[in-house]
């Protein structure tokens, strides 16, 4: 692993222990940090293109009497043994509880390129962590915390009809959340020490390319990084994105097809299942895994190269609005800030009843409806982080949107925003709302929980941990 550790310096503070309990208002600090995380070459499966670095990023937002420490890891996901080692030295390093940590994936699916097939592969993200939320508390510096949301359209629900059949691929007629939500810790400087963005797609557009790339999110956070240089750090948070894909993927199922070999060019329909890894006839998942252990045929290298340009192109877009969007919030929107206020944070545990399938041998992967048998209860995290009139509420697993936007309406006026995949990995799968358990997509009929009780678990505990935090 690359380490590279860029702080947002101006002033760095020594370390100070702060105590679990809520705070009395005192005014606010911040510091912000990243490290590379970058995949060695030598590490990858031949042929493959580090396209842009990888990062795990961190904010630390303080008062006189608390703290709260908000990541963001380039990863498809964080697994509970590396979140909870991670965040607990960090705590004790940093003086910061545990119940104040929102450790996040951005979900990128192209982390490792195709070195995730391969046992052993991956990065030490645990190290990187706690070494970015070291830097970032020693950088602490006054500053003003604001928020302020956003709407922008680049992200579509994944869970379509089609032809009576359930599938994965843009259903314009689903729900939802177009928000993208900033928390912003400004310096006296006028220069934003770190931004927090939250917002709800899935980074798939390198998918079963052979491409390591932090996608939309590495680019909305270089974008706005750029614009303000070395002294801001910005965070990309995955909001309720369990059923949101980039609206955009003709280029991303291009791709696929090039780098794996697939046949079938002229049928789009094909083309979508198979960027998403769902069978089509003559096609299994294991030829086109093994097809991405090995280098591109010289017969499909010029086609390779164009392909990766054209999602290039897409994901500079994505990143360009969503980092300009932000920018163009913290400047002309009308942000809520407030110099001081109270830090907070409590967490659940969560527990629904669990199934299992009974297909394993022969798995459907979506469109019919698997048996199953009652299996070992579902265990969900559920954090609730207070940063002055900021609430945060973090979930470990992949939240669908109606959830997310469920809790929005039960909180009106709140400044509040979901973030998903923190803290851990729920044994859940994908953590569906009850509106979709009808649904015959692989979201669904892959998840272990049964109907019916993690969407109102969720938004109980929500209110209840909200309640608890005033």
């Amino acid at each position: 692993m690359k380490v590279l550790v860029r702080a947002a310096l101006f002033g760095a503070t020594a370390f100070a222990a702060w105590g679990p309990a809520a705070a009395q208002d005192s005014a606010w600090k911040a510091g912000a940090a990243k490290v590379e995380t970058t995949p060695d070459a030598s590490t990858l499966s031949p042929g493959d293109i580090i396209r842009d670095p990888l990062y795990v990023r961190a904010l630390v937002i303080a008062n006189d009497k608390n703290c709260a420490v908000l990541v963001g890891a380039d990863l498809i996901g964080i697994s509970d043994a590396v979140a909870e080692q991670a965040i607990a030295q960090a705590a004790k390093i940093a003086g910061c509880p545990q119940e104040n940590f929102v450790v996040s994936a951005t979900h990128t699916h192209s982390a490792s390129g195709s070195s995730r097939l391969r046992a052993g592969a991956g990065l030490d993200a645990g190290t990187a962590i706690v070494k970015a939320v070291t830097m970032a508390k020693t950088a602490l510096r006054p500053a003003t915390i604001g928020f302020g949301t956003t709407q922008v359209d680049l992200n579509i629900n994944r869970d379509l009809l089609r032809d009576n059949r359930w599938t994965q691929g843009p259903n314009p007629d689903g729900p939802s959340d177009k928000t993208l939500a900033i928390l912003e810790a400004l310096g006296e400087d006028g220069l934003p020490i770190g931004v927090y963005l939250n917002y709800a797609m899935h980074p798939i557009n390198f998918y079963m390319s052979g491409v390591v790339s932090a996608d939309v999110p590495g680019e909305a956070s270089r974008y706005i990084e750029r614009r303000y240089g070395d002294a801001t750090v910005a965070i990309f948070a995955q909001g309720a994105s369990g059923d949101q894909n980039p609206r955009f993927t003709r280029a991303q199922n291009r791709l696929s097809r090039v780098r794996t070999g697939v046949p079938g060019a002229s049928d789009m329909r094909v083309l979508a299942r198979l960027a998403e890894g769902q069978p089509s006839a003559g096609v299994s998942m294991a030829d086109r895994m093994a097809a991405l252990g090995s280098p591109v045929p010289a017969q499909r290298q010029a086609d390779y190269l164009a392909a990766v340009e054209d999602v290039s192109q897409i994901v500079a877009a994505g990143g360009a609005l969503l980092g300009e969007s932000a920018i163009d919030l913290m400047h002309f929107g009308k942000l809520a800030r407030s110099r001081q206020g109270m830090i907070a944070g409590a967490v659940r545990q969560l527990q629904c009843p669990g199934r299992d399938r009974l297909d394993r041998d022969n798995p459907v992967r979506e469109g019919a409806a698997p048996p199953y048998a009652d299996g070992e209860p579902v265990t969900i995290r559920a954090g609730m982080l207070k940063i002055g009139p900021v609430y945060i509420s973090a979930i470990n697993g992949e939240v669908y949107s109606e959830i997310g936007t469920r809790l929005k309406r039960s909180t009106p006026g709140l400044q509040l925003m979901m973030t998903s995949l923190a803290n851990g990995s729920a044994n859940s799968g994908y953590i569906y709302s009850d509106a979709a358990r009808s649904h015959l997509t692989f979201q669904v009929i892959g998840s272990r929980l049964q109907p019916g009780c993690a969407e109102d678990a969720i938004v109980r505990s929500a209110l209840e941990m909200i309640d608890e935090l005033k």
